[in-house]
């Protein structure tokens, strides 16, 4: 019986997914014919040309997909994103690929990254890296932008994202190498350190570092500060919006934890309105929104604390390759400090880090002053044999 109810869930599955591909594939994206069998992670099911006018300023082409991915749990799952290729002609080998992974834009499918123009300010180490020669990778993350459920800060989820993106990108264009760097900031600082660290997840390619800007880190430690009682703390109310989005991904990624049990009626609605805001809407919500207000209990449970360290806690060991972290003095989302403790637990860990703080750079300020040390530690890694 309990083969039966597997089989059945598989093919449950299958029916959603293709199901999900054409309506996905709608608008112009040329779609695959969907197989009888459920093909590999990193299977192109449609893509589209990315309109010239939505192009990062040292793109020569763009291309959308959507792709098939893995969540948190290992289960099937959707995503989008896009890459880009640079000006001129691939070398020997092909052209070298940075995977950029994206910060915070929040967790409805309208907030993806790949709907709007990419490489301003918030993501000049993108459009950086394709002037200097790269081509570029920049996945949405499973959900946001697909059908599914988008998991915020899901370590092994946003690892899969990332890799599979590079996979679906060089089964659509053959001059992308297997050879690639991770980069991300915030949010993707976050999911470039998981990408690195389960780069075996896709043997065939070869990864050369990793460059994380401002990772989020230790969130699992700073959740059972919102708990019942905690008063309004003006500009820092805003961080309800971040807890929000992950209790989503988490809850999504472990239903048996009743994770809306633990919220207040109160919160239960703004839990809501998180799944539907971009956080650029949804932080001026909690103004004046006392975070302890959201709680009807404290995350302290023994059972709860394991399956968010198991859901977002970066690893502590198991590093293959260089790692360099940049952090801004002035930071108030990422706190320096943080960033320190993290570099210390990968470096007991037996990994390689760089550490390099910017004065005066607060959280999006350090993406735009690191550029020109991001790409030298690029082409140093790509220079590594």
């Amino acid at each position: 019986m309990r083969a039966i109810v597997q089989v059945m869930r598989i093919r449950l599955r299958s029916a959603a997914i293709a199901t999900s591909l054409a309506v996905v594939a709608g608008g112009g994206a040329v779609a695959m014919d969907a197989p009888a069998v459920a093909a590999p992670a990193g299977s192109v099911l449609s893509r589209s040309a990315v309109a010239s006018d939505l192009l990062p300023a040292h793109a020569a082409t763009g291309t959308k997909v959507l792709y098939r991915t893995r969540d948190q749990a290992g289960r099937d799952a959707l995503s989008t994103g896009v890459f880009y290729t640079p000006r001129g002609t691939a070398p020997a080998g092909g052209w070298p690929v940075v995977s950029w992974a994206h910060g915070t834009t929040g967790i409805a499918d309208r907030c993806a990254p790949s709907l709007r123009k990419r490489g301003g300010a918030n993501e000049a180490p993108l459009d950086a890296a394709l002037a200097a020669g790269y081509a570029v990778t920049a996945t949405d993350y499973s959900g946001l932008g697909a059908p599914g459920t988008a998991e915020y800060l899901a370590g092994r989820s946003a690892a899969y994202s990332v890799i599979d993106m590079i996979r679906a990108a060089r089964t659509v264009d053959g001059r992308l190498s297997n050879r690639w760097v991770s980069l991300g900031h915030s949010q993707g600082g976050h999911a470039a350190l998981f990408a690195a660290r389960y780069a075996l997840y896709a043997p065939e390619l070869a990864l050369r570092g990793t460059v994380a800007l401002a990772p989020a880190a230790y969130l699992e430690n700073l959740l059972p500060a919102l708990a019942p009682g905690v008063p309004d703390v003006g500009k820092f109310n805003g961080f309800s919006a971040l807890f929000l989005y992950l209790l989503s991904g988490l809850d999504h990624a472990r239903p048996d934890l009743d994770v809306p049990g633990y919220l207040t009626g109160k919160g239960r609605e703004y839990l809501e309105r998180a799944r539907q805001l971009c956080v650029t809407e949804l932080r001026p919500v909690f103004q004046h929104v006392a975070p302890g207000s959201l709680v009807a209990r404290p995350f302290i449970d023994p059972r709860f604390s394991a399956a968010l360290r198991d859901y977002t806690s970066i690893p502590a060991t198991g590093w293959s390759t260089p790692i360099r972290i940049e952090q801004g003095t002035a930071d108030q989302t990422v706190m320096p400090l943080s960033t320190t403790l993290l570099t210390a637990q990968l470096r007991a860990g037996g990994a390689s880090v760089t550490e390099a703080q910017y004065p005066g750079a607060d959280h999006m300020g350090v993406v735009t002053r690191a550029v020109p040390d991001i790409i030298r530690t690029v082409q140093g890694y790509f220079a590594r044999r």
